[in-house]
């Protein structure tokens, strides 16, 4: 009853500072956009809201956990990032240059490459349990035991890095499940290996996810008569 008491609680917490930002509650976690055309009005927003907030917590017996809370800017990689100053009265936030958001390491300039380098712990993991379970397992369970492991972690937000630059290494581990897998040596080629599994490819996983959001998307034409 604790975790739901306490999202009854701050629930309404969205409501009191949605005029200036574009707030995003998930479970214990609080996420606060920012979408200003000039650092001018950055601040002045900024300043709106978090004296809005501290306001609330007053009200409802809460306080803001400076130590735990952070800020990333956004921006391009042409373009420095700002040293910015947010916070309430002498209490300020630091600056961090990503963050995790529901299971996603997001860096300031949207490159994917932190996300990318910790999935590739979770996949090397995988392929760790893929090659122990292969001295005693069939075919049909390893395949089982890749879904769960490997398919699971590299599906996982594919829309979002999976056209990065940097996901050629996930690639790599692929074919390195795939050949774990198989039996085969890194000379192999892996195109016969994935074709047997009927397992789709870094790339046709993209793909495939794109796609299936895009055409979710399109609204149905209505027939005239």
């Amino acid at each position: 009853m604790g975790s739901l008491l306490f999202l009854v609680y701050i629930n309404y917490l969205p409501k009191i500072i949605n005029k200036t930002s574009s707030p995003i509650i998930f479970a214990v976690n609080t996420s606060i956009l920012f979408a200003p055309s000039d650092l001018i009005d950055f601040n002045k927003n900024t300043h709106i809201v978090f004296a809005t907030l501290n306001k609330w917590f007053r009200a409802n017996q809460l306080s803001l956990n400076f130590s735990k809370t952070n800020y990333v800017h956004f921006t391009t990689k042409r373009n420095m990032s700002v040293n910015l100053k947010i916070g309430f009265y002498n209490d300020l936030i630091t600056n961090s240059f990503y963050t995790k958001f529901v299971g996603m390491a997001i860096d300031n300039t949207l490159s994917w490459n932190n996300h990318i380098d910790l999935l590739m712990k979770k996949l090397s993991t995988a392929c760790y349990i893929i090659r122990n379970a292969k001295t005693y397992t069939s075919a049909l369970s390893l395949k089982m035991i890749y879904h769960a492991f490997f398919h699971s972690a590299l599906s996982y937000g594919i829309i979002f890095w999976g056209n990065s630059s940097h996901s050629s290494t996930n690639f790599s581990m692929q074919k390195k499940a795939f050949r774990i897998t198989e039996g085969c040596d890194n000379r192999d080629s892996y195109r016969n290996v994935f074709k047997k599994l009927q397992i789709l490819l870094l790339t046709s996983q993209y793909m495939l996810h794109f796609f299936t959001v895009c055409s979710s998307k399109q609204k149905p034409l209505l027939n005239k008569h």
